[in-house]
């Protein structure tokens, strides 16, 4: 479904993608792994036309995207859920959401998948009045899941929803995630923890300084 061939990205003169391949099949959960400052969310960026790539290519669904823009890759069915999460504070639980369906293709499909975000994440419902601001770190990385879900995704690529989360929390947030794959969604997740994602996805890739590891094949882990 995403298959990303030898892209390099630079931030001004800064080097951060040194000719990065990887694959996603449909219907995968894969993980990329790797330090902070390493080009892991930088790699996302890329591929959901947030930064762009300076060469290679990016084939989202047998179609080359690069040079593409993100507005045009949610349409596509690409959505990007940013590590920081970005909620509009002042907005009720409900608002954000329904910010996440805004294009044409997250329209259509409204009512239908707020039920299902609600159904995966029912705190939302009871929080659906609440500002943003007043969620706890768990709250706020689900609405922001949640956000990216009603934009009616294939495929979702989300940025360390660990981040700030109590161990518990942690769990919860991989199950859920496991089970949007179990849906039928493509899930391409970024995380800094081999051993917190292990067992719960069906690849991994390591990311070291802007480079794919050697051995990344070999240390692709299925699912348990």
């Amino acid at each position: 479904m995403l298959s990303v061939r030898d892209i390099n990205v630079f931030y001004g003169d800064f080097h951060v993608l040194h000719g990065v391949s990887l694959e996603v099949g449909k219907g995968e959960l894969v993980a990329v792994i790797g330090a902070n400052g390493h080009g892991k969310s930088t790699l996302l960026k890329a591929v959901c036309g947030l930064v762009p790539a300076a060469d290679g290519d990016i084939v989202y669904a047998g179609e080359n995207t690069r040079g593409r823009n993100a507005p045009q890759l949610v349409e596509r069915g690409l959505v990007y859920v940013a590590e920081d999460r970005r909620l509009f504070p002042d907005m009720t639980v409900k608002e954000n959401l329904l910010l996440g369906a805004f294009l044409k293709r997250g329209r259509e499909r409204q009512d239908k998948t707020l039920a299902h975000v609600y159904e995966l994440y029912p705190r939302l419902r009871e929080r659906e009045k609440q500002l943003a601001r007043t969620l706890s770190g768990g709250e706020s990385q689900m609405l922001a899941l949640g956000r990216g879900l009603m934009s009616a995704p294939d495929l979702i690529a989300i940025d360390e929803p660990s981040l700030g989360l109590a161990p518990n929390l942690v769990d919860n947030m991989l199950q859920t995630i496991r089970q949007l794959k179990e849906d039928g969604m493509t899930v391409l997740l970024v995380e800094q923890s081999l051993a917190l994602i292990e067992g719960v996805v069906d690849r991994i890739y390591m990311l070291e300084e802007g480079v794919i590891s050697e051995d990344a094949a070999q240390s692709a882990k299925p699912a348990g």
